[in-house]
């Protein structure tokens, strides 16, 4: 071969290798795992868990906290509690110090889709009050109520005031942002910002229970279900397949799929309750295909809602990556 043809080859090859341009081989598929998570009989549980490592990551009681606040540069929110089925009432031209008569409010519920849905707090409009029914404990029992003022936002921090229904306790907070989180969590339990969801690049999903709104239903508009959260602020994404086979989904069909950033996808109606029967099913039948934080696939389905002693509140799942 002549000497300044090996050249043009090199030369050839050189550019065909680009750093951004590395050809990376398609992965062995996944092992299938079976795996149950215990969020209680009781549903009092909140458990965050990796798809990846197939791992909880952190776990909580659902009554350890009141309101979650996010900051960015593009939207300032704050969410309730809709695990306890907490609930929120705008109070429009009000002085903070008047007395409540809780029979007069109105109430309203985050969009369990998202916080671009819509929030109970429907705006973070400085010095505008609100009640916050905190919703019910685990034994059933109520939560009380606290009366809210957000004073002031600034690039770093929300500033807000609260007290008890009847004006005692009267606290001040300053909320200050961390942007490894989703959101900053209060509790009125202890008047504190308290750690409850792990950094946002470490979870994927969240078991708990979670109010659901009904479309055009009047007598019963919000509803408390157990279900699945994604980390939908961190990307995490969802397909779902009623039609085709576990075994038949594979990477090669990944584009024939619409993913959904709504963040209750998964949801809770992959089980059914007989009433007559008092019993939970679960439909096998539904595959969901989820896209993780590092745009790896995985497809997922559920086996069971009850444990080996027959409590409910263990959801069991297939899961496989791609």
């Amino acid at each position: 071969m002549k000497k300044s043809t090996l050249i043009y080859l090199l030369l050839i090859l050189c550019v065909a290798c680009e750093q951004d341009e590395i050809a990376i081989d398609k992965h062995p598929i996944g092992e299938i795992e079976v795996t149950q998570i215990n969020i209680g009989s009781d549903y009092s549980q909140q458990i965050f868990y990796n798809i990846n490592e197939n791992n909880i990551i952190g776990n909580n009681i659902k009554t350890d906290w009141d309101l979650a606040f996010r900051l960015n540069a593009n939207e300032s929110k704050i969410i309730i509690n809709s695990s306890t089925f907490s609930q929120i009432s705008k109070l429009e031209n009000y002085n903070f110090n008047t007395p409540v008569i809780l029979a007069d409010l109105t109430w309203r519920w985050d969009n369990p889709n998202g916080v671009n849905f819509g929030t109970a707090f429907d705006n973070t409009e400085n010095s505008t009050t609100y009640i916050l029914d905190r919703g019910y404990n685990i034994n059933g029992t109520s939560r009380g109520y606290k009366k809210i003022r957000i004073d002031s936002i600034n690039s770093s921090s929300f500033f807000i005031t609260y007290a008890n229904i009847d004006n005692t306790n009267l606290e001040s907070v300053e909320i200050i942002q961390d942007s490894l989180f989703n959101f900053q969590y209060f509790s009125f339990n202890t008047d504190t910002i308290i750690n409850i969801e792990p950094r946002k690049d470490k979870w994927d999903l969240v078991f708990t229970q979670y109010t659901h709104l009904f479309t055009n239903n009047l007598e019963t508009p919000a509803y408390l279900v157990t279900g699945v959260l994604t980390n939908y602020l961190n990307n995490v994404t969802i397909a779902i397949d009623s039609t085709n086979s576990f075994d038949d989904i594979n990477l090669d069909v990944i584009s024939n799929y619409t993913f959904s950033n709504d963040q209750d996808e998964i949801g809770y109606n992959w089980k059914t309750f007989d009433f007559d029967e008092q019993v939970y099913s679960v439909n096998t039948e539904i595959i969901y295909i989820i896209k993780d934080m590092s745009n790896r696939y995985f497809k997922m389905y559920f086996i069971d809602f009850y444990n080996d002693l027959g409590e409910k509140g263990h959801p069991k799942f297939v899961i496989q990556e791609l």
